[in-house]
């Protein structure tokens, strides 16, 4: 593959041209696809209509799959390929700044996203650069944040284990789940550069603080989270693959399409192969 990178905004993301989606995955192709993910942090490849089989490969290519979520269906083809489909009434748990499992004690490296059925209009996906919030802050936040950890659980994944099985619903849903403590600010493990490591969707406390105290630092830093200058927004069309750095990155899945339906598959790389090169 000859990969071709077009910036989207300073913070991150690049459209990605030249991926073939029919290619064997081999070692010197994934590590130029690695080094434009290490470099933009999130990529978009257009009219790319890889199977959910191929989507597997890809992902075992760039590291150890298996960060299956407790809530989601997969996908005939491949248990690797969870399905996200959403319509009518059915309200998406997605709109909410979050990295993906970061309830877990090690969430996911990378995700890998294709548009299947996308709405007639809306239905985009954000993403914000942590690396670039983080490097926005006042110094002296970034001393008060350095060593502090946080309390990270499953956040509105409680409503549907409430509604199905009462309380006990919510303890099985944890059990399942997890809940971690996570650094404030943490540090990319190739390039070293640190990023806030927080999010108003899983993000609930910050240990060695009160409540309230950790409650006004949160919502300050949600609030710089919001900020668009650290934003790169997607339009979906079918068959639009979106492949993204877990670490240092978050995203936001915007519900404004209803009642139409939205259907994307995705694949979880859990470990970095190419980190302890």
């Amino acid at each position: 593959m000859a990969l071709v990178a077009d910036r989207l905004t300073p913070a991150l993301g690049a459209e990605l041209t030249g991926f073939d989606p029919h290619s064997t995955f081999d070692t010197e192709e994934i590590d130029e696809l690695h080094a434009q993910l290490m470099e933009h942090h999130v990529l978009f490849i257009r009219d790319c209509d890889l199977a959910p089989v191929k989507m597997a490969e890809l992902g075992a290519a760039l590291g150890t799959l298996g960060a299956r979520h407790h809530s989601y269906v997969t996908h005939p083809d491949s248990d690797d390929v969870v399905i996200l489909e959403w319509k009518g009434d059915d309200l998406p748990d997605a709109a909410e700044w979050h990295s993906d499992m970061t309830y877990r004690d090690t969430p996911p490296f990378a995700s890998i996203l294709k548009a299947v059925i996308v709405p007639p209009a809306g239905g985009d996906t954000l993403w914000a650069s942590m690396f670039s919030v983080y490097d926005s802050l006042p110094s002296g936040m970034k001393d008060d944040l350095a060593g502090l950890e946080a309390v990270h659980d499953m956040g509105a994944f409680r409503t549907p284990a409430y509604r199905g099985g009462g309380n006990s619903g919510i303890l099985d849903a944890y059990s399942s789940a997890g809940t971690a403590v996570h650094p404030m600010v943490a540090h990319h493990p190739i390039s070293g550069r640190p990023y806030l490591n927080v999010s108003e969707s899983f993000t609930r406390f910050v240990i060695g603080l009160s409540a309230p105290e950790a409650g006004r630092l949160l919502t300050e830093l949600f609030d710089r989270i919001n900020r668009p200058e650290h934003h790169v927004r997607l339009r979906w069309k079918p068959n639009t693959l979106a492949l993204w750095d877990n670490r240092g990155t978050q995203h936001y899945a915007v519900v404004d399409y209803l009642p139409h339906l939205r259907q994307l598959h995705r694949v979880a790389v859990v470990h970095d192969a190419r980190e302890s090169r």
